[in-house]
C-alpha cells in the first residue's frame, strides 16, 4: 500500500450513545473534561475525512430515552451531524449480540451496540463505560473470532494512539 493510500484510509468508528453526551455533561470534573477535550479531536477528525462515524437504531434510541429534554435534542443533533452510516436491526445483528451477551458477559443493550459496531464493520467502539473498558480484551477475542475486528477504547486513549492502531 502506498503512503498515499494509507493517509486516505478512513477509521471507522462507532460511538456509545455516553460519547455523544460526554460534551454537554458538567465539565467540572477532569475525567469527564479530558474525554470532552478527546471527543473533539474525534470530531475534527470525522471533518478531515479521517474518520467515519457509524451509529445505529439503539443510539437512536437511548438518545430518545434522554430524560431532559434540550439535552435529548442537543445530543439527537449531534449523532445525525456526525454520522455518515446507520446499522438498523437485523435478525443477523440480534443474534450476534445474543453471544456477546452469553461469551463477554454484557447487559442486552451493550451487546447490542457490540454487535452493531461489528455489523457496520467499525474498526474501534469508543466509550467512557468503565465496565465496558474493563470488557475490552473479552470483546476482542470474542469478536475476532466471530471474524470481526473490533477494539474496544475510551476516547481518551483512543486519541493518545489515533493513527497508531490503523
Amino acid at each position: 500500500m502506498s503512503s498515499d493510500q494509507k493517509m486516505k484510509q478512513v477509521t471507522r468508528v462507532y460511538l456509545d450513545t455516553n460519547i455523544y453526551c460526554r460534551p454537554l455533561d458538567c465539565q467540572e470534573d477532569k475525567r469527564i473534561h479530558a474525554e470532552t477535550e478527546a471527543i473533539l479531536k474525534i470530531i475534527d477528525s470525522t471533518e478531515n475525512g479521517e474518520t467515519a462515524i457509524i451509529s445505529s437504531d439503539y443510539v437512536k434510541f437511548e438518545i430518545e430515552r434522554i430524560q431532559e429534554d434540550s439535552k435529548r435534542k442537543d445530543v439527537r443533533g449531534f449523532e445525525r451531524i456526525l454520522s455518515k452510516v446507520n446499522v438498523s436491526s437485523s435478525k443477523r445483528l440480534s443474534i450476534l449480540a445474543r453471544k456477546f451477551v452469553t461469551q463477554c458477559n454484557l447487559g442486552s443493550l451493550d451487546a447490542l451496540h457490540m454487535a452493531a459496531a461489528c455489523v457496520g464493520k467499525a474498526d474501534f467502539l469508543l466509550t467512557c463505560d468503565d465496565e465496558i473498558i474493563d470488557a475490552s480484551m473479552r470483546i476482542e477475542k470474542f469478536a475476532a473470532q466471530e471474524g470481526y475486528k473490533l477494539k474496544v477504547r475510551n476516547p481518551i486513549n483512543y486519541v493518545k494512539k489515533m493513527g497508531n492502531e490503523k
